[in-house]
């Protein structure tokens, strides 16, 4: 029986102890779950209409020219990202073929046989990008040939080209009037690769 009264008054000792030093039995949780950062898509893409975008396509192909005959190529550049696109670059990647033996006219004037001639007689006569209603002519790239800008970054646009934003850009080329038979039956195969920037 002592030892039970004993047991008993620690219980107790135990119980005003723990009420003593502030245990509470009132208590709250808060969670956050699921928490993530992420970024969105940069992406661009041509057209020759202005209706599908590819990564991927070929904007034009002039055949036949003659000297001081120009031909215009109008395509679009889309902003088909999550952000707006703060700079355009084009850069041209010429390269001059002759298409099979020289001609007689050719053979005549042509000392270089195995390269061709013809980038460097094309000249571009007007070079323009738009965007809704404003319009900017390139013109620090007017009245150079295809060879001279060959390699080199054009600054085609700057400013602020929105998601779903649309440039159109037109370029017209003209075979110079000096043009001479060492460019005839010859080729310029032309690469652009545009780069946008954020």
């Amino acid at each position: 029986m002592k030892r039970a009264i004993v047991v008993g008054v620690l219980g107790l000792l135990m119980f005003l102890a723990g009420v003593k030093f502030g245990v509470s039995y009132f208590s709250d949780v808060a969670r956050s779950e699921g928490n993530q950062l992420s970024t969105g898509d940069f992406d661009i893409g041509i057209s020759r209409d202005g209706e599908r975008f590819y990564d991927d396509y070929k904007l034009f192909s002039f055949d036949n020219l003659r000297p001081g005959e120009g031909r215009t190529a109008e395509f679009y550049i889309k902003n088909r990202g999550d952000y707006p696109v703060s700079s355009v670059v084009m850069v041209f990647n010429i390269t001059d073929i002759e298409n099979g033996a020289l001609s007689k006219a050719e053979a005549l004037v042509d000392k270089t046989p195995d390269t061709g001639e013809l980038s460097k007689y094309l000249i571009i006569t007007d070079f323009r990008v738009s965007q809704g209603g404003d319009e900017k002519v390139l013109s620090d790239y007017i009245g150079k040939s295809l060879r001279e800008l060959n390699m080199s970054e054009l600054q085609i646009f700057s400013g602020s080209l929105p998601k779903n934003g649309v440039l159109k850009v037109t370029l017209t080329v003209q075979l110079s009037p000096s043009a001479g038979n060492d460019c005839l039956t010859d080729t310029s195969k032309i690469n652009i690769m545009i780069t946008a920037r954020q």
